[in-house]
């Protein structure tokens, strides 16, 4: 018993309960406090450099695009098209970005030049190089974001002539396409409901269609006349797109007389642009699309390849097809819900049975969707 009152006994064992040995063992952090301790905060940090980063271009973008300008008409070639490429993207920013103290860059007189006549001195050589080919694709398609119909609408109608580059003519087609497209929806008064939140306004509040063009070119006209009726496929269902948008009655009879072409693509943007301008002659060639898209791809192959490279090139071939299937029936869906109101009974009931066959055998998920939300929408189970 004294043993136990023993100071250097209590000593000890008040001793051993502080022994390093017995503290508790030492573990690694785990991965979520590393992560709460460091990658967040860093993040954080991130963000925050890169707003101000941000906000520091955009204070600078009056120099730059001044500078860009200026290195357009420089000897340098290279220095030339790092340029346009800066200028392309400045111009792509403001179109995300609305500048609201200053002119927009689309309209700006000397980015208009400065971008024009590079595409028209670029046309004008005689000597034409792969990279000088890629250039002029560029260029065209960057005229699309500028707003100066007066300057950019005859270069464009130049590059759309057969004597250029086929893919130059093509990127050409897409500008004109989309400058129509804009102006299209500006006298519609879709673009203004869109902005809004609101419905798009209905085919007769549009007035459609509409009495005079989009694009009054008498130079782009012609050639848009002409690619219509191209030996190229593409070129020909580009320019059935564009003339959706140009509308106006010259438009509209270019595009009935698309509906019999050889190309489905080509048939299927005449539909798609005459329903566009709120008429129905489309209606009997979106049920043919909607009605052979339902039937499976079948590649035929070409005699002239080789047999390793045959197997690929119908992979090639298949997944191009179905991208394109999905594209047009989108669009011939959307098409029929616009119309829907100006179908006469017959057709809504062909259209009624081959959309619900979409809905059921459509072999993209969202496409059977659409479908199905479009039978709702048209009073059908």
């Amino acid at each position: 018993m004294a043993s136990e009152s023993n100071p250097d006994n209590l000593k000890s064992r008040e001793t051993s309960q502080f022994r390093p040995e017995e503290l508790p063992p030492v573990t690694p952090p785990s991965a979520g406090f590393i992560v709460q301790l460091f990658l967040i905060p860093a993040l954080i940090v991130m963000a925050v450099v890169a707003v101000w980063a941000l906000f520091g271009k955009l204070a600078d973008s009056d120099n730059d695009w001044k500078q860009l300008a200026t290195e357009l008409s420089s000897s340098n070639e290279h220095r030339r098209w790092r340029a346009a490429l800066g200028l392309a993207q400045l111009l792509q920013n403001e179109q995300i970005y609305p500048p609201r103290d200053q002119q927009p860059l689309a309209t700006n007189p000397v980015v208009v030049d400065s971008l024009t006549q590079l595409l028209s001195e670029s046309l004008a050589s005689t000597t034409t190089t792969d990279e000088d080919i890629r250039h002029q694709e560029f260029l065209a398609r960057t005229l699309a974001a500028l707003d100066a119909d007066e300057k950019t609408l005859p270069i464009l109608a130049e590059a759309m002539k057969d004597s250029h580059n086929i893919e130059v003519r093509k990127s050409s087609l897409m500008s004109i396409a989309a400058i129509a497209g804009r102006h299209f929806d500006h006298v519609t008064g879709y673009s203004a409901a869109v902005t809004a939140e609101a419905l798009a306004p209905s085919m007769s509040v549009r007035k459609l269609p509409l009495a005079n063009p989009t694009i009054s070119d008498s130079a782009v006209l012609e050639q848009l006349r002409r690619s219509a009726q191209d030996s190229d496929p593409v070129v020909r269902h580009l320019a059935g797109y564009a003339l959706g948008n140009v509308s106006g009655p010259d438009s509209l009879v270019q595009l009935r007389v698309m509906l019999t072409d050889g190309n489905r693509l080509a048939q299927a943007n005449a539909a798609i642009g005459l329903s566009r301008n709120g008429s129905i002659d489309g209606v009997p060639t979106m049920i043919q699309l909607l009605t052979t898209s339902l039937t499976p791809f079948e590649y035929q192959v070409d005699p002239a390849l080789k047999d390793e490279a045959a197997p690929l090139v119908a992979q090639q071939a298949e997944a191009r097809h179905q991208i394109e299937e999905v594209q047009v029936a989108r669009n011939c869906l959307r098409a029929i819900e616009n119309l829907w109101p100006q179908i006469d009974i017959e057709n809504r009931a062909s259209l009624t049975a081959i959309v619900t066959q979409v809905e059921q055998k459509f072999p993209a998920s969202d496409v059977r969707q659409q479908a199905g939300e479009l039978l709702k929408t048209i009073g059908q189970p």
